[in-house]
């Protein structure tokens, strides 16, 4: 029996991609350059807010689709497309750099930028994706060798608490007089909990996803959707306040691994994976499995979109303020020209892959041929 596709997980993924795009824009900006004070600047704080749930659902995501994954010899296959993927955006942007933005890249120097994930500037998340692919079968085995729910939730609990707990935790210093007044005159912390184990979020991230697949969160959309407002609007107010009166506090509350963006993400995904995506029409169906299956080559692309769309606009407006009337428009020129690049190489990908299996085909032919053929006695 095959077992139909759930679309409102291509929703998830699309959407996490589109994240990803908004996360940029404060990057490229110039957002975190500005004094955090008035009302615009508290609302591009929650709008960050909002979108740092991109990472967070990418790998949740992973890990409610690949709980299942057992170890075996042909599993490995399994990320060859994905590293595919990956070279073909790495050689597309070490060539726009070279001839865009006239670096001396050798032919050796790029073949090492593929290596060490430096040719594609993204490409950090291939790297963390590279050892959580490799892990997964064996975090597999360890949770479902847990038998019960208590266990399992166990588990989570123990992982969130080694790397989301001390982001909320680990951020206060009470030594530093007038610290509440004006809270950016120190970004320095007394620790309270260990936070050694914070860089291990990925883990965190892909059990939940495994956790949630087994025991879906049983709360109506409309209370979710309520509860990821309320945090939104809670995280976001103290990401402000954090901040005042200096420029943005990329603190640790306010990172990947943070346990306000874990827990938004965490709602996020049980939000839309509750959609009702089986009475769509085909001709919204097909173009979000294709968005889907192209966002990973368009996260890596982006960072040319960002650097060419955004060098103009930063360039036509000097005040990084009036810059935020043009988010919306600056994102979706860049969303659409990473996905573009996306399907040109997720196109040459496919035409290689056909190519192997032709010419594999043929090999293995050849030799059965000849095993086959009779010999002299």
């Amino acid at each position: 029996m095959i077992k139909e596709r759930n679309y409102a997980l291509d929703i998830v993924r699309v959407f996490a991609f589109f994240c990803v795009v908004c996360v940029h824009f404060f990057l490229n900006s110039g957002f975190y350059s500005l004094p955090v004070q008035g009302a615009q600047m508290f609302f591009m704080c929650i709008a960050r807010t909002f979108f740092m749930i991109c990472v967070p659902l990418f790998i949740i995501l992973t890990g409610y689709l690949m709980s299942n994954k057992k170890w075996s010899g042909r599993y490995y296959l399994g990320i060859v497309k994905t590293l595919g993927i990956y070279v073909f955006a790495s050689i597309l942007c070490i060539i726009y750099k070279n001839h865009a933005l006239h670096y001396n890249i050798t032919p050796t120097n790029a073949f090492f930028s593929i290596l060490d994930f430096t040719g594609a500037n993204y490409a950090w998340y291939i790297e963390m994706y590279i050892g959580l692919f490799l892990l997964i079968p064996f975090l597999n085995a360890m949770f479902h060798g847990l038998q019960t729910r208590k266990a399992r939730l166990a588990l989570v609990i123990t992982l969130l608490s080694l790397t989301a707990l001390p982001t909320i935790i680990n951020i206060f210093n009470f030594d530093v007089v007038g610290w509440w007044s004006q809270p950016s005159l120190s970004v320095a912390y007394r620790s309270i909990v260990p936070d050694w184990w914070t860089i291990m979020y990925p883990i965190t991230y892909y059990c939940l996803g495994a956790y949630i697949k087994e025991y879906p969160i049983k709360l109506k959309k409309r209370y979710i959707l309520l509860l990821w407002a309320l945090l939104l609007v809670a995280f976001g107010a103290f990401n402000f306040y954090r901040s005042r009166p200096g420029i943005f506090n990329w603190g640790k509350y306010t990172d990947w691994y943070a346990l306000p963006v874990t827990l938004m993400a965490l709602l996020a995904f049980a939000f839309i994976s509750k959609l009702k995506t089986d009475k769509l029409p085909k001709a919204v169906k097909i173009p979000l499995k294709y968005l889907s299956d192209i966002s990973l080559g368009a996260y890596l692309l982006s960072y040319i979109a960002d650097s060419f769309i955004y060098t103009r606009l930063n360039k036509d407006v000097p005040l990084i303020a009036d810059r935020f009337v043009w988010f919306v428009p600056v994102v979706l020129l860049v969303a659409v020209a990473s996905l573009t690049g996306s399907a040109i190489i997720n196109l040459l990908w496919s035409l290689l892959a056909k190519f192997a299996k032709f010419i594999f085909q043929k090999i293995k032919n050849k030799f059965t041929k000849k095993q086959e053929e009779p010999t002299e006695a």
